[in-house]
């Protein structure tokens, strides 16, 4: 809805002007907390690399996913773009910052907040 001066007067322009300000500044610390948990999911992902060639979570024998209860993994092990996967970050790093606790730098630390 458009607002001109024509059909409100200042008081009410100025308070619909800090309303928007409002809106603005909560919508912009949501959207810095949701890039602030993408680069976090990033960096596990990128420090998991560096320690395992397949998924962590899976069995290579059976080829099974630990993180579905023992379903057969969809992805054959492959966890780059994996929904399960980034569905587990996501859940660990909900919990943790939910605690209120240090996030891990390290895909190995997440061992510790399990």
């Amino acid at each position: 809805m458009i607002y001109t001066t024509e059909n409100l007067d200042k008081s009410s322009v100025r308070i619909s002007e800090e309303e928007m300000n409002k809106a603005l500044a909560k919508a912009e610390k949501e959207a810095e907390k949701k890039d602030h948990k993408k680069q976090w999911i990033e960096k596990m992902i990128k420090s998991a690399k560096t320690y395992y060639k397949l998924c962590p979570y899976f069995d290579k024998k059976t080829n099974k996913c630990f993180l579905t209860l023992g379903e057969k993994c969809p992805r054959e092990g492959k966890y780059e773009n994996c929904p399960i996967f980034l569905g587990y970050l996501e859940n660990k790093y909900q919990e943790i910052t939910s605690k209120k606790k240090m996030l891990p730098m390290d895909f190995l630390d997440l061992a510790q907040y399990a």
